[in-house]
């Protein structure tokens, strides 16, 4: 039995909690294939330090006291946004990262490698490879390599770490060539997407209703801005439409101030974060998917609204476009709200149409993105290692 030690910056806190949730959906995927699964994530207030759900063991470090202190998986957009708007947050980085390295080294014992998320759990393993000696593969998703390896003293370990990784799995093509732009052996990267819980997504054949949503942490690089300046564009045109905001984060008090001033402070819901079963509601209501970001390595959001059956508008950024096919939705330029607003125009006044972008899009997700799926591409990941 493959035993498998996976070292990660965000996870779900608690069960139903939203923060990384598509880490523990591959984990217990990978489990369900027959392989030993234990996880090493960071502490949070109120979430247990060590347990055992669906027989994966968890064990989240702790690395400040008090508890509330541990802001790591407090602050939507992980740590670039971390680092970019808390001074508290960023000295409680430091020993963070040394507690999550000792964890690695401790629990990566009996293992057969650890498969690191995100650059910061890579760099750890590699810092404490002497200790464990186990091969390192690191997922990269987007934001470590868009953002994190910008940063002056984070970069120079963050890419040491990648190319020193036995094998790099980038979410898409786009993020692929950016870690190799990176100084990462092009041979070495492997593009495997992060799946999506197609049983959770799936449509329930409930009528839709004039609905534009948006899921996703209030941050710049989301983009929230430009949806709502393109919404009022087309507010008069479909004065029986509403566009709902899930998430919370820094820039949430801006955008109600801006949703206020544009006059649509009585069509705009912001909702605040919500658990995964009530977001995957949301997504099946609604008539249509909004991702307007400025980066992304995939898009997790919108690969679960094409699971549920809703059509997607999304920035042509990243790797969006090897995710959102033509038939599935429309590709807009980012930071275009005009664009966005013509898009949301011509998809709003033809309902037959966006009824079969979803039909065509959850079909064709179920099939190539279910977890089960990506699961076995990741194992071939593994399988890889000996031949290496």
């Amino acid at each position: 039995m493959l035993s498998i030690l996976v070292a990660t910056t965000s996870f779900p806190r608690r069960e139903g909690d939203f923060r990384g949730t598509f880490i523990w959906e591959g984990c217990r995927a990978l489990a369900s294939l027959g392989a030993r699964v234990r996880v090493v994530a960071p502490h949070a207030p109120g979430a247990k330090s060590h347990e055992v759900l669906e027989g994966i063991e968890i064990f989240r470090p702790r690395y400040l006291l008090p508890a509330r202190w541990e802001l790591l998986l407090e602050t939507p957009g992980g740590l670039p946004v971390l680092w970019s708007t808390s001074k508290l947050g960023r000295l409680a980085v430091f020993p963070f990262f040394v507690s999550h390295a000792l964890a690695i080294a401790r629990h990566a014992r009996g293992c057969d490698l650890i498969h690191a998320q995100w650059v910061l759990s890579a760099f750890a393993a590699s810092l404490t490879a002497p200790f464990h000696r186990k091969p390192i593969v690191c997922t990269v998703q987007g934001s470590d390599v868009y953002q994190a390896l910008r940063l002056p003293l984070f970069g120079a370990f963050g890419r040491s770490a990648l190319r020193g990784a036995s094998k790099v799995i980038a979410l898409s093509k786009s993020l692929a060539s950016e870690a190799a732009a990176r100084g990462v052996d092009p041979q070495k990267i492997t593009v495997v997407p992060n799946g999506v819980d197609a049983k959770m997504f799936a449509p329930n054949g409930i009528p839709r209703e004039p609905v534009a949503l948006f899921a996703g942490s209030l941050i710049r690089r989301k983009g929230v801005a430009d949806l709502i300046r393109a919404f009022a564009l087309v507010r008069s045109r479909h004065p029986q439409w509403s566009l709902v905001l899930i998430g919370d984060g820094p820039q949430r008090g801006e955008l109600e101030e801006l949703a206020a001033e544009s006059g649509l402070a009585d069509s705009i819901r912001f909702t605040g974060s919500l658990i995964p079963a009530e977001t995957a509601r949301w997504m099946r209501r609604v008539a249509l998917f909004v991702l307007p970001s400025l980066e992304e390595g995939q898009g997790m959001a919108m690969l679960e609204a094409l699971a549920s059956g809703t059509p997607c508008i999304a920035s042509n950024v990243g790797g969006i476009p090897e995710v959102l096919l033509p038939e599935w939705g429309a590709l807009v330029p980012p930071a275009d709200p005009g664009a966005l607003a013509a898009a949301m125009h011509d998809l709003m006044q033809r309902a037959d149409r966006r009824r079969a972008m979803g039909q065509a899009a959850a079909a064709a997700v179920r099939g190539q993105y279910d977890w089960p799926v990506i699961a076995r591409r990741i194992l071939d990941v593994y399988a890889g290692l000996s031949s290496s």
